[in-house]
């Protein structure tokens, strides 16, 4: 059976067919091509040896003059096998509304690492695309990282000498005040929500008291749920994506349910006894996933989101993302003492530092009652 993103399916005559990019014509539209065998190994040898003939063949001369813009698209079709679809879709979309309308008709011998930290820093001063000021610091990063591969690939190619000097990579933007329930705004919306309790409603309990994103409750099945163990085990999200085929253009995007990101977004979460009691009573083994949906069976995000939003407005609590859920899990736990590690793992960060720079920032009322447990502790 194929694996998702492969493009390889077996059709009705017994015969597998792979399916696989020739070229893009000018709009950023992919024209296809496809090879077939009676065994789907070698249709998988097969696609492996075109894609990596076309790559061969679309290389300019090495004398020749080429563009960035055309070394970019080389760069991201030499590493499409080695992406996630959302990763090579994700950086495509970047190539074609930030580098390509301002630097990509630059001829990529005379780029140098001054030129690039300069789009750099325009980008990070006043990057949107609407106008109303500069990009995050992590999409600068990301685009950084998008000219530095490409550059290299560039250089290791022969079309260009490696570039001398460092390209940027931007530090953080100054730290934003954490957007958080207060605890009368999280009572007033779980009392709603367990006055009126539903399948959907369940999800913002979820969040609230396991930290889940809101892609990991979408995705959630329930055969994720061990009832005896009293554990939620996060193995997918559920994301919507531009197709690789159609990133040039405004296609509409598509949603994927996917294996959790990294090694340590694929974790087991203790299901407090607050919520277990909720899930036991409403489990349900004629549905497969626990938010189902109406045109796939699990929910769309985007949909949950504005649920969401309808939530608030009638139980009377401000208007914030969804994400802030998550947020106030992470610093409820935090204020009641729980470790960074702990929190951490339960979270699914990678890497301990993500926990400690986004939710550790005590309040004044924390720091005044560390210091008294300090001064009790002296005997004063």
């Amino acid at each position: 059976m194929s694996r998702r993103g492969e493009n390889i399916h077996k059709r009705k005559d017994g015969r597998w067919e792979g399916r696989y990019i020739k070229e893009y014509d000018l709009t950023g539209k992919a024209k296809y091509g496809s090879v077939y065998s009676k065994s789907y190994l070698d249709v998988k040898r097969k696609l492996i040896e075109k894609k990596q003939a076309i790559i061969t063949n679309a290389l300019p001369e090495k004398d020749s003059d080429i563009s960035l813009r055309e070394v970019l698209y080389l760069w991201l079709d030499n590493n499409r096998l080695n992406l996630r679809e959302q990763t090579c879709s994700k950086y495509k979309r970047l190539i074609d509304t930030h580098i390509i309308p301002d630097i990509g008709s630059v001829k990529i011998k005379s780029i140098t690492a001054v030129y690039i930290n300069k789009f750099l820093y325009k980008k990070t001063e006043n990057g949107r695309l609407d106008g109303k000021g500069g990009l995050s610091s992590s999409y600068v990063k990301t685009i950084s990282f998008i000219l530095n591969s490409s550059l290299k690939f560039a250089a290791q190619e022969g079309f260009c000498n490696l570039i001398i000097g460092e390209i940027s990579k931007p530090t953080k933007n100054k730290a934003t005040k954490l957007d958080v329930l207060s605890v009368s705004e999280q009572l007033i919306l779980e009392k709603y929500i367990n006055k009126n309790l539903n399948d959907k409603k369940l999800g913002v309990l979820l969040s609230l008291y396991t930290g889940l994103r809101i892609g990991e409750v979408c995705a959630l099945k329930w055969e994720d749920i061990d009832f005896e163990e009293k554990t939620i085990h996060v193995r997918h999200t559920v994301s919507r994506i531009t197709p690789i085929d159609n990133a040039f253009s405004s296609s509409k995007t598509k949603l994927q349910i996917s294996e959790a990101k990294t090694f340590s977004s694929n974790r087991i979460i203790p299901i407090p006894e607050i919520l277990y009691g909720i899930l036991l009573n409403r489990r349900n083994s004629a549905s497969e996933f626990l938010l189902q949906g109406n045109i796939y069976p699990y929910t769309d995000p985007r949909t949950y989101q504005y649920a969401f939003h309808k939530y608030l407005k009638e139980c009377g609590v401000r208007d914030i993302n969804y994400h802030t859920l998550r947020h106030t899990f992470a610093t409820r736990c935090i204020e009641s003492g729980m470790d960074v590690k702990t929190l951490s793992e339960i979270l699914g960060h990678s890497n301990v530092n993500i926990t400690l720079n986004i939710y550790v920032h005590s309040s004044v009322e924390l720091k005044r009652k560390q210091l008294e447990t300090m001064t009790s502790f002296c005997g004063h």
